[in-house]
C-alpha cells in the first residue's frame, strides 16, 4: 500500500527517524570476538537513571548491542514479574523505555520493562524484525527470542511463560511486535501495535531476504492464517491501535479489518494517540489495555471485534 507516493514501510522509517531522539547506543566493534549464532556474551549491568544497561555480543547481530532493563521501584527478587518487551523502531538509545519510565508504567502495573538494542547493520534505519535466510548477522527475530528472552528469564525473577510476556511497538516495531507474537505464540502471551504498517514490510529484503522468504515466514496475513486455530474463538491477545487515517501509517485499520474478517477477537482503537512518536499519548493507554485481565473491557476505549 502506498500513501502520497511513499510506501507504508518508507513512512514507517521516516516516522522512526523523527521519533527516535537518539542518544548513541552501543557502538559496533570490529575487534569484538565472533560469537556463534545462538550463543552470546554479556557485560554489565551499568546502572543509569533507574535503568540497568547490559552490553550483549551475539552471533545474531553485528557487534555488541545494548539491552535496557527497567525495574519497578518495589522490585523484590522473591516475587515473579511480568515482562513488557518494548521493541525499538530505530537503533540507538532507549526512547520507548524512557517513556515507560516517564509514565510510571512499571510501577503502575508492577512489571519489568525490557528494551533490546539492535545493530545498525545492515541499515541505521532498522531494525525490521526478520531473520535473513543467508546472513547470520541479521537475525532480529531470533536475537529477541533465543538471546534476549532467555537472558532476562535467567537474570530476573520473571513469569517465564507466555502469560508473563507482552511485546509492544509502534511504526516498524509495531510490525515486529505482531510478527514476533505470531511466530512465537508459545513465547509471548499478548502483543500491542500502534500506528504501524502491519500488512507491509516486504519492501525490506536487507532484513527479510527474498520476497518468498518474507511471504512464507513474516507476512502478517499468512501468519494469522497459520495461527487461526490458536486465536479464533479465544480471548483477545492482540491490541491494534492508531490515531486514525490522517497522518498515520493506515495499517492499523487494515489489520483490524483482517482480524475481524478472520473472526479473531482483539482490542481495536483507531483514534488513540496523535503524532507518530513514543510520547504522543498512546503508550500509557495501550499498556493499560495489555495489562488488563480482559483486554476487551479495558478502560482506554476501543472494542473487541469478534
Amino acid at each position: 500500500m502506498r500513501t502520497n507516493g511513499l510506501s507504508l514501510s518508507a513512512l514507517a522509517v521516516m516516522g522512526c527517524l523523527v521519533a527516535a531522539a537518539m542518544p548513541a547506543g552501543a557502538k559496533e566493534s570490529s575487534n569484538a570476538a565472533p560469537v556463534a549464532a545462538g550463543s552470546y556474551t554479556v557485560a554489565g549491568p551499568e546502572k543509569k537513571n533507574g535503568t540497568e544497561i547490559y552490553t550483549i555480543n551475539s552471533g545474531y547481530q553485528k557487534g555488541p548491542c545494548n539491552l535496557f532493563v527497567l525495574l519497578p521501584d518495589n522490585y523484590d527478587k522473591s516475587k515473579r514479574y511480568k515482562v513488557l518487551y518494548v521493541l525499538p523502531c530505530f537503533t540507538g538509545g532507549s526512547p520507548g523505555l524512557d517513556e515507560v519510565r516517564k509514565l510510571n508504567l512499571a510501577n503502575k502495573h508492577n512489571f519489568i520493562g525490557v528494551y533490546p538494542g539492535y545493530s545498525a547493520y545492515p541499515s541505521p534505519n532498522g531494525p525490521w524484525y526478520g531473520d535473513h535466510p543467508t546472513d547470520p548477522l541479521i537475525r532480529c527475530d531470533s536475537y529477541l527470542v533465543e538471546v534476549i528472552v532467555p537472558f532476562v528469564d535467567k537474570t530476573y525473577p520473571t513469569i517465564a511463560k507466555p502469560e508473563g510476556r507482552i511485546v509492544i511497538g509502534f511504526s516498524k516495531s509495531g510490525v515486529g511486535a505482531l510478527q514476533v507474537f505470531l511466530r512465537h505464540i508459545d513465547v509471548f502471551g499478548r502483543m500491542g501495535a500502534w500506528d504501524a504498517p502491519l500488512l507491509g514490510g516486504s519492501e525490506h529484503p536487507e532484513y527479510y531476504g527474498p520476497r518468498e522468504n518474507f511471504d512464507k515466514e513474516f507476512s502478517a496475513a499468512n501468519l494469522l492464517t497459520r495461527r487461526l486455530d490458536l486465536l479464533k474463538g479465544k480471548p483477545a491477545r492482540m491490541a491494534i491501535a492508531g490515531p486514525g487515517p490522517k497522518g498515520s501509517m493506515t495499517g492499523s485499520s487494515g489489520a483490524h479489518e483482517l482480524l475481524d474478517k478472520l473472526g479473531i477477537a482483539h482490542y481495536s482503537n483507531l483514534s488513540l494517540g496523535g503524532t507518530h512518536a513514543w510520547n504522543s499519548g498512546w503508550l500509557g493507554p495501550l499498556v493499560d489495555v495489555l495489562m488488563a485481565d480482559d483486554m476487551t473491557k479495558a478502560p482506554a476505549g476501543g472494542a473487541a471485534q469478534k
